[in-house]
């Protein structure tokens, strides 16, 4: 029998002649499945030339997906044999840029969704959890005990090192080691899985999310066990192809859940995006330390349950994320580094320099530090102003509480990834004006590289959630993946407007309230039986 993993894919490549039409993608939706023939029927079927390139077919939906020039796909969409023809959509990471953490410590959300409280259950089995994204990074301490392998669905190669940060981040929120260092994660113990579909900038598309369906289904097939799907990422347009693979998935006991989106404003909700929207997956959005709704996390209907979404703590690729601070005498300021900034300590004298414009900065700079205000101009002019005067390092003081979501490489000015910055920190708006209100002395600025970061998104709170439902499915491996979702959605902490709603959905999860629904004998077990001092003998004895 052939191999299932290997039909899954099922990459055939059809050589034609140039076309005089540029092609693209689509997924091709037909009457018969892959295996059995669709692909031969479409071509018996075939009026005026039909050439397939690069097809892939697939087990989770019935169909292929192919290069194919515009009146090819028209051509195709009149075929008896096919039920529909779309574009390859593209599927995006939902999470905004990093801040930096101050500490390394117990993430918030662990205990905002009543985590520890639940560690004390007892594990029947272990689940598998799939992390659909960028990759994860395997060698980090926190990850590589649990990790068991997967593809890399961009590079079509069984190596699916996270070159984006965004897919190790959201596993370190799923299954980070609990071993008193760095972060841990909701559920420690679980089989983590990685399936690389986005690029390193966050982008993919929908065959690939497709593919990673199939991929699991295989898996799933051929290993057993239960199996939990993260996917932070999608978008706003439908697939239909994405549509029946998630249905055909959740049909073959899978549970997916996935974030909800990020393209809200504090005055307008935007709906739910793809795939989180679609029947049977659980949508996921995000609120503060707070349990107030996330400004970004997207609304609506479909939405099930909220998590921990912002400035949420989690691995990132080992030396790729910056821990930052400024030390004066015994007072640490956190800090954030400035993307694009250099790592290093740099301690010396600092120089107030108002907003960081050219004017502003005076000549006693040189070989010192300057302490800039947030306003008015860039903050890589700011710091190359710095520099070109002199100074040795520059912190950057916030305006107002805003995050300090702050680069020194922004994308439309390409000559700032060249350019050799100094070490630059960010800090808040108080911590910048008692620096000031000092007026002068000493400090130290530090950007050092770490493991771990802060991120937020709707994608940091998907992850609570399949780490939630991974651990439920361990103290209850006989439950559905319906029944584990059930458990999380239906003892959910209310929020916002009494019942279930567009902004909350069902509240934000309750892992021990869940256990407890789902399986009350892994926390509480029954008691044993009392003895009566009586001996009960056989008959002749």
């Amino acid at each position: 029998m052939k191999n299932l993993a290997a039909a899954t894919l099922a990459l055939l490549t059809f050589t034609a002649g140039a076309s005089a039409q540029e092609t693209q993608r689509y997924l091709v939706g037909t009457k018969h499945p892959f295996r059995a023939g669709a692909l031969a029927a479409v071509l018996r079927d075939a009026r005026g030339g039909f050439t397939p390139r690069s097809v892939a077919g697939f087990d989770v939906f019935d169909g292929f997906a192919a290069d194919l020039t515009s009146s090819e796909a028209a051509a195709l969409a009149r075929n008896p044999s096919v039920r529909w023809v779309e574009p390859v959509l593209e599927r995006h990471a939902f999470a905004l840029v990093a801040r930096n953490p101050q500490a390394q410590t117990v993430p918030y959300g662990v205990d905002l969704i009543h985590t520890r409280e639940a560690w004390s259950a007892t594990h029947v089995a272990t689940t598998n959890v799939v992390v659909i994204d960028t990759g994860v990074d395997y060698r980090h301490p926190e990850l590589k005990a649990v990790y068991a392998g997967g593809y890399n669905f961009v590079a079509n190669n069984s190596d699916p090192f996270d070159d984006g940060a965004h897919g190790t981040h959201v596993a370190g929120t799923i299954a980070a080691a609990n071993n008193d260092v760095g972060v841990v994660g909701i559920a420690p113990d679980v089989r983590l899985w990685a399936l690389k579909v986005l690029g390193s900038d966050g982008s993919g598309s929908s065959e690939s999310v497709v593919k990673a369906l199939d991929w699991i289904i295989a898996k799933k097939s051929a290993s057993g066990g239960n199996w939990v799907a993260n996917l932070s990422l999608g978008a706003s347009r439908p697939s239909t192809a994405e549509r029946e693979a998630f249905a055909r998935a959740i049909n073959a006991g899978l549970l997916i859940v996935a974030a909800s989106g990020n393209e809200s404003t504090a005055t307008i909700a935007a709906p739910i995006s793809y795939p989180a929207a679609y029947d049977g997956v659980v949508a996921v959005g995000a609120v503060d330390d707070k349990l107030s709704i996330a400004s970004f996390s997207n609304q609506g209907p479909q939405l099930d349950v909220v998590a921990p979404g912002v400035d949420v703590l989690s691995t990132l690729p080992v030396g790729s994320g910056s821990i930052a601070w400024i030390a004066a005498g015994t007072t640490t300021y956190g800090g954030v580094a400035l993307t694009g900034a250099k790592r290093g300590t740099v301690t010396g004298e600092y120089v107030f320099c108002g907003l960081g414009k050219t004017a502003d900065i005076p000549a006693s700079v040189a070989g010192k530090i300057a302490l800039i205000k947030r306003g008015d101009i860039r903050f890589n002019e700011k710091a190359r102003n710095a520099k070109q005067a002199g100074a040795i390092a520059v912190a950057i003081f916030n305006f107002d509480a805003s995050p300090m979501n702050w680069t020194l490489t922004p994308d439309d000015d390409p000559s700032a990834k060249s350019y050799d910055w100094p070490v630059t920190v960010g800090i808040t708006q108080a911590d910048g004006e008692a620096l000031v209100a000092h007026n002068a002395g000493t400090i130290t600025v530090v950007n050092e590289s770490d493991d771990y970061g802060v991120y937020s998104g709707t994608s940091m709170a998907s992850p609570h959630v399949a780490g939630a439902a991974a651990f439920l499915w361990s103290t209850s491996p006989s439950a559905s993946a319906s029944d584990v979702a059930a458990a999380l959605t239906q003892t959910a902490s209310d929020l916002g407007v009494p019942g279930i709603d567009n902004v909350y959905g069902s509240g934000i999860i309750n892992v021990f309230a869940a256990v407890v629904r789902l399986a009350p004998s892994s926390i509480f077990p029954p008691p044993t039986p009392p003895t009566t001092g009586r001996r009960i003998l056989k008959r002749g004895h």
